[in-house]
C-alpha cells in the first residue's frame, strides 16, 4: 500500500508568494543588472541568498557574481562607491550588517574567495571587549556602537562557515544585552558600546532605530527576530541550552506588545522566522501560530506584479521584496523541519 503523500496546502501560498516576488525581481534585470536607478548594494544584497533558498540557482549565480564584480572591495568589504549605498539609511544602520548576507550566500554557492576576504572584514570590525560587531566601518561613531541585528548577522555568517567558537562569542554578548535591559513593558536599547553598556542617548538615528517601545506601535520587531534566530541556531550548533533560552526571551519581549502592532504590515517578517526556527526546535504550538500570522499579513500585502507598495526609497523597496522572498521560504522550510 502506497503511503500519502502529506501534501501542504496551507504553506504553498507562501512558497508561491515567493516564487512571485522572484519574477519581480527577474523582471527588472536588464543584461543581468538592475537599471541605473536600482543598481545599489542595497537593493541587490539579500536577492542571492533568497534565489538560492528558492531554488533559483542558476540565477542566484549570476546575481552574486554581479553583487561581488560591481561592490566588492579588496579588503572583502560591499559597497557602493564612496558610500555604502545610495540610500543613507544603509550607512547609518547597516554598514556591516549588509556584508552577512552576501557571506553567507557565498557559502551556500560556494565561493571560499568571497568567504575568505568577507570574514577578515567582518573581524575587522569586532569589538573584543564585548565579543559584538561594530554596525559600521571603523571609526565611523566614536561610541563604537554595536547593534542587536548586526552582531546577530556577524553570528549568522560566522555560524554559516563554520567557525562556532567566535560566534559564540557574538551570542553570549547577544545574552549580556538582554541581561541588561528592564522589563518585558520597557523601552529595550538595540545598542550598546564598545564597553557593552546600553546606548540610551540620542544616537542620531530615528528613535525606533535605536530602541523598541513595547506600549507603541510600529516598532522595529525585526531586531529582536534577528537576535532570536541567531541564537536558536547557535544552540543547534553548540547543543549549549542557554542559546535556546535566550532565543526564547527574545522572542518572548514580543509578548508585552499589542499583537495588532507587532503583526502589522512586513514589518513581521522577522517575527515569522525566528518563530519559525523555534516551533522547529521546541515543537511549540504558539510559535506555529505566530509563522501563520505573519506569513498571512506578508502575502496578503503582496501585489499583482509580486512587490510590495511601501513607502520608501525604491532601493529600500528592491530590498524589502527580496527579504520577503527569503523568509516565506525559510517558513515553509523551517515548519516542514519539524
Amino acid at each position: 500500500m502506497l503511503t500519502p503523500l502529506p501534501f501542504d496546502t496551507v504553506t504553498q501560498p507562501w512558497l508561491r508568494a515567493a516564487a512571485r516576488a522572484a519574477s519581480w525581481f527577474e523582471q527588472h534585470l536588464h543584461d543581468g543588472r538592475l537599471p541605473a536607478g536600482l543598481h545599489d548594494l542595497g537593493s541587490y544584497y539579500k536577492w542571492p541568498l533568497a534565489l538560492a533558498s528558492l531554488g533559483r540557482t542558476e540565477l542566484a549565480v549570476r546575481v552574486f557574481d554581479v553583487v561581488v564584480a560591481d561592490f566588492g572591495t579588496e579588503d572583502g568589504d560591499f559597497r557602493t562607491g564612496e558610500a555604502k549605498s545610495a540610500d543613507p539609511i544603509y550607512g547609518r544602520i547597516a554598514d556591516t550588517y549588509t556584508n552577512t548576507w552576501p557571506l553567507i550566500a557565498a557559502r551556500v554557492l560556494d565561493r571560499q574567495d568571497v568567504g575568505r576576504r568577507g570574514l577578515d572584514c567582518l573581524r575587522r570590525r569586532r569589538v573584543q571587549r564585548t565579543g559584538g560587531f561594530l554596525t559600521g566601518r571603523p571609526g565611523q561613531h566614536e561610541d563604537e556602537r554595536q547593534d542587536i541585528v548586526t552582531i546577530a548577522g556577524c553570528g549568522n555568517a560566522l555560524l554559516a562557515w563554520g567557525h562556532a567558537d567566535e560566534a559564540t562569542a557574538a551570542g553570549d554578548c547577544l545574552l549580556r544585552v538582554l541581561a541588561a535591559q528592564g522589563g518585558p513593558g520597557e523601552p529595550f536599547h538595540l545598542y550598546i558600546d564598545g564597553e557593552g553598556r546600553p546606548l540610551r542617548g540620542d544616537l542620531g538615528i530615528e528613535s525606533r532605530l535605536a530602541r523598541i517601545d513595547p506600549r507603541l506601535p510600529g516598532q522595529a520587531y525585526v531586531y529582536w527576530g534577528m537576535a532570536t534566530v541567531f541564537l536558536a541556531r547557535l544552540h543547534l550548533v553548540t547543543g549549549q541550552e542557554r542559546f535556546l533560552a535566550g532565543a526564547r526571551d527574545y522572542f518572548a519581549r514580543h509578548d508585552a506588545c499589542d499583537p495588532a502592532h507587532v503583526y502589522a504590515g512586513i514589518g513581521c517578517c522577522k517575527t515569522g522566522w525566528s518563530a519559525a526556527t523555534l516551533f522547529r526546535l521546541t515543537g511549540a504550538e504558539a510559535y506555529a501560530e505566530a509563522v501563520h500570522r505573519a506569513a498571512g499579513e506578508i502575502s496578503g500585502l503582496q501585489q499583482e506584479d509580486g512587490g510590495w507598495a511601501l513607502p520608501v526609497s525604491p532601493i529600500l523597496a528592491c530590498d524589502c521584496v527580496g527579504e520577503m522572498a527569503y523568509h516565506l521560504t525559510h517558513y515553509v522550510l523551517e515548519l516542514s523541519g519539524r
